[in-house]
């Protein structure tokens, strides 16, 4: 079954908390009055569905903390500075729980040269953190320290090579401010450059996916040559460490409005990988603003909901659809429309996303469309049998209009299968190309001289190992729009960027996705499977244009009614031991000809608008300005 409820709730000063109904897993209002819409389950049999709201929540301050509820629904904790029994030295606007158990905690400041880390871990023994490019305890580039019972205290910049114990570094790059035995374990306190300068050991933290690794011991060493063995308390997370969205969950409106899109009690299939889309009707709200959008997932899922996309059209007649549910890509039964006006884009590791104070994406009003689709991506890849799935998106609205609308710009790679990744490659690249023809025609249609790009989510799958948006104008490259040389597939989340880029006509853009097929014997082709690939780039950006999707896909010269079956033909005939071929591959998706896809619900094609488009490389990637001496 399917539910969607509507809710408005006041801004009431000095309440403190978020509360949730547990029977409808949504935000109710000060009075428990709710709108809800209920729609048929995905077998499309009818069932029926209590809405009465529990009238005993309150409305709070909005301050969007994270919140379990009864029926298994998990709503994000934003970025914070608090952690229960935790006392910090001074106030921090960042913070992660590190372990599945607790035990170690981090905080950290940054600014445009230093970050701060203060780590709270319940040992009394030795503490470490560091930065690692691949995840992995080594190489890796590590702070480690403790203090003794009888306070004195060790701390050292070290680097990991091996399975031994990390070496000190010649160049102290890590410098300890503050550290403490409590209570409850022990504290250190740390800063250093987000770039060194020190190649030989350190690891530069970047604007983008950093790996975070952790250890400690049970004891103190006896000295700083004898540091026991950490055992299995250490481990990996991804982070962005330098998150310009401080997350402290204030919405300066008092009007506030939830919108939640749910797949009620979906028994996921125990096939590999399963799109699962659903239809909803926005009720007639009238004009609103979506200032803020989170995932909620069911508990015990979280590996599991791969990434979920939210669109909307315009279509004759949309009630019908309303409810309705089918495999997203099964177009022989395909039910609900395909809607390329997408809203929110959201993957694995993603949190609450806040939209800038002065931008809102229009929801509710008379020229927006009310269908909305969202798809589920599933990864299931020991095919359970067992995942029952309440998972969807909730969207904060507000009628208080803010100055600008915002849209989301699709950018990349067609989802096909002439994406090809040859096996047995340690970088290869993958490029798709926003062509300026398809910049130019939404500026020009929307009649703005430039918008604004803020936030952008990039995506691929098991294969990916590093993702740039590049940014072009008059031939010469820009400074990249994001780059995340770390892109980790279990951690995907849009980006607020540090300072918003301006996009002109005549700009055009270029993907590049890398790829690691390192002992496959097969090559990964484009495709929706989590085994396949994709190459993608969510921006978010405004003031909206009617430009949404902006997508290339190579045809290796092969066109004609024909051309696709030729295409695989040639992929399925190819000598991937042969360099030769795997690099005609590599040039026929950096150079070679191309198809270019420029749409958008009310975007105008002209007629005689050339969607072929040759693959263009300048002399050389941007490069960024080289800091140190």
């Amino acid at each position: 079954m399917l539910m969607m409820k509507l809710t408005e709730e006041e801004k009431k000063k000095g309440d403190d908390d978020d509360n949730y109904d547990n029977d409808d897993v949504v935000v109710d209002d000060d009075d428990g009055v709710a709108l809800a819409a209920a729609a048929s389950a995905y077998d499309d049999d009818a069932n029926d569905y209590d809405a009465d709201a529990d009238d005993d929540a309150a409305a709070d301050d909005h301050d969007d903390s994270a919140a379990d509820d009864d029926d298994g629904v998990w709503l994000p904790r934003t970025l914070g500075a608090s952690q229960p029994g935790l006392k910090t030295t001074e106030p921090f606007d960042h913070m992660a729980v590190l372990d599945e158990d607790g035990m170690y905690t981090l905080f950290w400041n940054f600014n445009s040269t230093h970050i701060t880390f203060e780590a709270h871990v319940q040992t009394k023994g030795w503490v470490g953190l560091g930065i690692s490019g691949n995840g992995n305890m080594f190489p890796g580039d590590v702070a480690l320290g403790w203090v003794t019972d009888h306070g004195q205290v060790h701390f050292a910049d070290r680097h990991t090579t091996d399975h031994r114990m990390p070496l000190v570094d010649t160049s102290q790059d890590w410098f300890l401010l503050h550290a403490e035995e409590t209570s409850a374990g022990t504290v250190l306190k740390m800063v250093r450059k987000l770039q060194t300068c020190d190649a030989a050991d350190d690891i530069d933290i970047h604007n983008g996916t950093n790996r975070v690794i952790y250890a400690f011991g049970s004891d103190d060493p006896q000295n700083d040559r004898s540091i026991l063995y950490h055992g299995a308390t250490r481990g990996t997370k991804s982070l962005f460490l330098l998150n310009p969205d401080k997350g402290d969950g204030k919405i300066p409106e008092t009007k506030i409005k939830h919108f939640d899109f749910l797949n009620l009690n979906f028994m996921v299939p125990n096939d590999t990988t399963t799109y699962l889309c659903r239809a909803f009707i926005m009720p007639p709200i009238g004009k609103h603003h979506m200032i803020k959008f989170e995932p909620v997932i069911t508990p015990g899922n979280e590996k599991h909901v791969h990434h979920i996309l939210l669109s909307r059209c315009k279509v004759d007649n949309p009630s019908q659809y309303d409810g309705k549910s089918d495999s997203c890509y099964d177009y022989q039964k395909q039910v609900i429309p395909n809607c390329g006006d997408y809203i929110i884009s959201w993957a694995i590791g993603g949190e609450s996303f806040y939209l800038p104070a002065n931008v809102g994406f229009s929801v509710g009003a008379p020229e927006d469309p009310v269908l909305y689709r969202m798809e589920t991506h599933y990864d299931n890849p020991n095919g359970r049998d067992d995942i029952l799935d309440n998972s969807g998106i909730r969207i904060t609205l507000t009628s208080e209009l803010r100055a600008q609308e915002a849209g989301m710009l699709v950018m990349g790679l067609l989802t096909s299968f002439k994406q090809v990744v040859p096996p047995g490659q340690s970088n290869f690249v993958s490029r798709a190309f926003c062509r300026d023809d398809c910049i130019r025609l939404g500026l020009t249609q929307a009649n703005i001289a430039e918008f604004k790009i803020f936030g952008v989510l990039q995506h691929s799958h098991l294969a990916g190992v590093r993702i740039t948006t590049r940014h072009f104008r008059g031939g010469n490259e820009l400074p990249p729009i994001i780059d995340d040389p770390n892109y980790d597939f279990n951690f995907q989340e849009l980006r607020r960027l540090p300072k918003e880029i301006a996009v002109h006509p005549g700009d055009n853009f270029r993907i590049d996705c890398h790829y690691n097929t390192v002992g496959k014997s097969q090559p990964v082709l484009g495709g929706l499977a989590t085994t396949n690939e994709m190459c993608l780039s969510f921006a978010y950006y405004y003031p909206k244009t009617p430009l949404a999707n902006c997508l290339w896909n190579p045809t290796y010269g092969m066109s004609g009614a024909d051309g696709d079956a030729k295409t695989w033909q040639m992929i399925q005939n190819a000598d991937w031991s042969n360099k030769t071929v795997v690099d005609w591959f590599y040039q026929q998706q950096s150079t070679g000809p191309g198809y270019e896809y420029c749409a958008g619900d009310s975007l105008k094609i002209p007629a005689n608008f050339d969607y072929t488009f040759t693959g263009y490389l300048p002399p050389h990637d941007y490069v960024e300005p080289d800091t140190c001496p």
